[in-house]
């Protein structure tokens, strides 16, 4: 049998964020793609949006209230809604007749309790870094009876960067142990550059996806790796992407001299 990659059916995507904190809470939606088709994918404007959490509360999200062409296919809570820790929220999705709902829940951040910064020797070496050779250290305590999870975002001069295009950068407690003390950053700054570090709590379920999606992102497509496959979601009615409530803990340092 012969797959037509060219003609695959095109699915909605749902993309959402609600934190603990003021302006970064929103959904995008957009419709999948063809296997080898380029450039943007198609975005969904005429979605109605309703965020709920498991006291009853409700509140609409509006789409591109600033009327950016970039912002088309994101839908807003109003600049003064923040998430609350405890609380497990819902999001339902209505495109024409068909709606599509996921759940997440807010669950506690470990704060991260500083940052320091040192030179990594190997990248030093290397002129093609562009003088990019400090590294950022995390410092922060695991709680110990908790099950916890967490993804990572590292900011130079407020640009989110990687250090690959396909990396992301999550883990479980286990993974980090009771405490962390200097973990380097994946990414490198030069001099006078302002290293901000976040660190989000996840659920299970955010773990699995973006695991999964560490996974596709970074197959090989060989022989002995298992045939592509879309990350596990917590959307209803056949949505692709995921609805993620998370808390946020935020330090930054900026780089001054050698350590």
């Amino acid at each position: 049998m012969t797959l037509d990659l060219d003609k695959t059916t095109s699915s909605v995507v749902i993309e959402g964020l609600i934190t603990n904190e003021v302006g970064k809470n929103y959904v995008k939606i957009s419709k999948s793609s063809n296997f080898y088709e380029t450039g943007s994918t198609e975005r969904i404007t005429n979605a109605v949006v309703k965020l709920s959490n498991d006291t009853g509360e409700e509140v609409m999200l509006a789409h591109n209230p600033s009327g950016e062409k970039k912002l088309n296919g994101f839908y807003f809570t109003s600049p003064t809604f923040k998430g609350e820790i405890g609380r497990t929220y819902t999001i339902s999705v209505t495109i024409g007749s068909q709606m599509y709902e996921a759940q997440d829940e807010l669950l506690p951040v470990t704060k991260i309790d500083s940052l320091s910064y040192g030179i990594n020797d190997i990248e030093e070496e290397d002129p093609e870094k562009g003088g990019r050779f400090y590294e950022a250290l995390l410092f922060t305590k695991e709680p110990k009876e908790t099950k916890d999870y967490y993804l990572f975002k590292f900011y130079r001069n407020d640009t989110l960067t990687y250090s690959n295009d396909t990396d992301v950068y999550f883990a479980n407690d286990e993974g980090i142990g009771d405490k962390i003390e200097g973990f380097p950053s994946p990414v490198y700054y030069s001099l006078n550059d302002t290293a901000t570090v976040e660190m989000y709590s996840i659920s299970r379920n955010a773990f699995l996806f973006y695991n999964d999606l560490a996974n596709l992102l970074n197959g090989d497509g060989g022989m002995f790796s298992p045939p592509p496959a879309n990350p596990r979601t917590n959307w209803s009615n056949g949505a692709l992407g995921f609805f993620q409530a998370s808390a946020v803990s935020r330090e930054k340092i900026i780089i001054k001299n050698k350590k």
